[in-house]
Formats: C-alpha cells, structure tokens, sequence
C-alpha cells in the first residue's frame, strides 16, 4: 500500500454529517500537526443546521472545494453523526481528483458509493478511520464527548499514513472456516441498511464485507442484517467480518444475557458466509483505521493485507 499522506501534506477538516465538538476538534488538530500534517478548514467547517454541520448545500460545497482543490493532498471528516446522506444526490466524482478521503461511522454513506464509483481505480484513496475530533491524546477541557481513541489506535493509524497497514485480529464465530482474498467494504451497520432501496446501496458481490454498531438493541441489529439480506446487498459476498457492536446486549424472558453479535451470527447463518468476529475498530476507544477497497485475507484469526 502506498503511504496515504507525506509529512507536509494539507489536509481539508471537512463536516459532511453532524455537528462536531469544537474543543475536541481543536485538540484532533494538533495531533494532526504532530504527525507532520497541515490542517485546513473548509469554509463553511463552523456552520450549523438543526443537527448537522450547515445545511445540505454547505456541506456538498465543502466536500466539493477539499476533492477539487489541487492544494488540498487529503479529506479528513470532523465528525460522524447524520448527514452524508443528504448529499448523495449531488456527488460527481468525475469532477473530483483522486486523493485520500477519511471517517468513518456516518462516512460509511460516502466511502462504499465512492467504491462502488471506482474512486481506487482513478487513484483516489479511502480509508475507515478515527474522525478528527477522537483523536486527541488526551480530553480537552470542557468537553465530555465524544470517546477519544486509544493510543494504540493511533499508532495503527500513523502506520497507515505512512503506508502499512497491520492485521486486524478477530476470532471465527460462525459459518464455514474462513480462508478468503477479496477487497474489503462496509463499515456501519445502520448506514449500510439505511441506504437499502437507494441508488447507493452496498454492492457486496465478490467482497469481504466489514461491519460495526454502537448503541443498538439485538433486536435493531437483526432488523438492520435482515433488511441488508433481504435488499440483496450482501448477494455475492465472500464473508463477514465484525468490528465492535457496542452496547448491544440484553436479557431474554428468562433472564438470560445475550447479544446482537449472536443475533448476526444466527441470521447470517443460512448465507453460508463464514463470520469472523471482535475484529478491533468501531465506534469505542480501540478503532484501528483500514483501507476500503483494499485486497486482505480473512483467515479464523482475523484480517491480513495483502
């Protein structure tokens, strides 16, 4: 893999979803300098609408400006939360040029369409990684939220700028023994059902598909697998990999506690997909960036780049 930034390199802070915190953002920032990087704030990075960062047309124009400007060496979101939807009517790539793109969570909307546009095949770059405002390495006075990445995490991200990117450890929880090489997609499991029925849906066929959740009932995570099986989205994938589903836990009638991981297993079960587990990226303190589009193997251990 090539490096995805060389020291030196300007980087648009860009908010195509929700509202960010700013302190946060400030303190992501200056780890962004200490990795040698220039941040760059988009024009419209402090604008506010209801929940998102500016209204749809602010938002687009930012993206547009930070894949445009040949000034500009990368695209790193500010923040998750919802929005990215809203702009997926507008988006050309054709009219981009090709450079790293980075997030994650409400990112999932962006990076799968811009896979499925054949963003890697013109070069560009996309990456599931920490938003800037987690990846401060230590809180900034007077914010509670969000939840900062480990030091690890960043670590595997510096490796990744750099152009290595580590293994993904995980456990084989289910299905036939995985011993797969494909390209890698997904990332949130309620953004990759909430696209079903749109043009953007997820295009799985020939992909090992990466999955995560945060604060979603067993219940909620078969509704978001089943609507995903059902729409056709994971129709010709290789196998599943998962990341955290945090906060996913409940009792059953009788007392017993169990999970929406075992849920996915269960309903993925008639698929045939082999389903590797506790792989280490979501929405917690350990979120291990990877290459979307990339070539790995899925092996009873976990993720290999290849």
């Amino acid at each position: 893999m090539k490096p995805l930034l060389a020291p030196g390199a300007r980087v648009a802070i860009v908010a195509p979803a929700g509202q960010f915190s700013a302190e946060r953002l400030a303190a992501g920032c200056e780890q962004l300098r200490a990795w040698d990087l220039e941040p760059v704030e988009a024009p419209n990075l402090c604008a506010r609408d209801l929940y998102c960062a500016g209204t749809a047309s602010q938002r687009l124009a930012d993206l547009d400006w930070a894949l445009s400007d040949p000034q500009i060496d990368g695209v790193w979101a500010a923040r998750g939360g919802f929005g990215c939807a809203h702009l997926l009517p507008e988006l050309n790539p054709e009219r981009w040029i090709a450079k790293p793109l980075l997030g994650f969570s409400d990112l999932t909307a962006l990076l799968n369409p811009l896979h499925q546009a054949r963003w890697l095949q013109r070069g560009g770059q996309l990456v599931h990684a920490p938003v800037v405002q987690t990846l401060a390495a230590g809180p900034a006075e007077g914010s509670s939220v969000p939840v900062l990445v480990d030091a690890e995490s960043r670590s595997v991200l510096w490796s990744l700028l750099r152009g290595s990117a580590p293994a993904l450890a995980g456990r084989w929880v289910g299905g036939p023994r995985p011993e797969h090489s494909a390209p890698v997609v997904g990332g949130n499991l309620a953004v990759l059902a909430s696209l079903c029925g749109t043009p953007w849906q997820l295009q799985a066929r020939g992909a090992i598909v990466l999955l995560e959740e945060i604060a979603e009932a067993p219940y909620r995570i078969d509704r978001m697998i089943t609507q995903l099986l059902q729409a056709g989205a994971l129709e010709g994938a290789v196998a599943i990999g998962v990341g955290d589903l945090l906060g996913s836990e409940a009792c059953d009638a009788s007392g017993r506690l169990y999970s929406g991981l075992e849920l996915l297993v269960e309903r993925l079960a008639p698929t045939g997909l082999p389903v590797v587990a506790e792989l280490p990226f979501g929405h917690g303190p350990r979120n291990f960036a990877w290459p979307l589009g990339a070539q790995a193997r899925l092996t009873p251990d976990g993720l290999i780049w290849q």
